[in-house]
């Protein structure tokens, strides 16, 4: 598994948690927010790592991730369930988008907004040391949910 995890930002009102898989162009709202996501590479000072993200390694990139979109959206799934049951705050559900992020790992993988730290309340349980508890035992919980699948689809079990 590759888990990549993130804090959102947007208005104070913006709230919730999501899970995105590699899916570049579903909707114009994922587009949205791969662009602004993918953004903060304009920021580094040495960009020259990113000179192979040629439209060819996407087209290559997508043809191999599409053999994990299964294994990636179940253990998506997995881990806004786990969320669920351990936050007070709005599921936002599983999307789609183009992560830069998500596009070199060959196996399932996932990025997570674990909630909008530009939002006040949010905010306030992302920096506690018991917030971040809640959201280490629940994405650990789901990565153990997703292996006892994972080997039990392996052995027939």
């Amino acid at each position: 598994l590759f888990i990549s995890i993130h804090c959102n930002s947007g208005s104070a009102k913006a709230a919730g948690f999501e899970t995105y898989l590699l899916r570049p162009g579903k909707s114009a709202a994922a587009i949205s927010v791969a662009a602004r996501e993918n953004g903060v590479i304009g920021l580094e000072s040495d960009r020259s790592r990113y000179a192979k993200l040629t439209d060819e390694y996407f087209i290559l990139s997508n043809m191999a991730q599409s053999a994990f979109v299964q294994h990636s959206e179940r253990f998506a799934g997995g881990v806004q369930r786990e969320l669920d049951n351990v936050l007070s705050i709005p599921n936002r559900g599983v999307s789609q988008a183009g992560f830069l992020v998500l596009w070199a790992a060959s196996m399932p993988s996932v990025l997570i907004e674990t909630g909008f730290i530009s939002n006040p309340t949010e905010e306030k349980l992302l920096r506690s040391d018991a917030g971040q508890q809640r959201y280490a035992e629940a994405i650990a919980t789901a990565v153990s949910g997703f292996r006892d699948e994972y080997e039990r689809n392996l052995t027939g079990r």
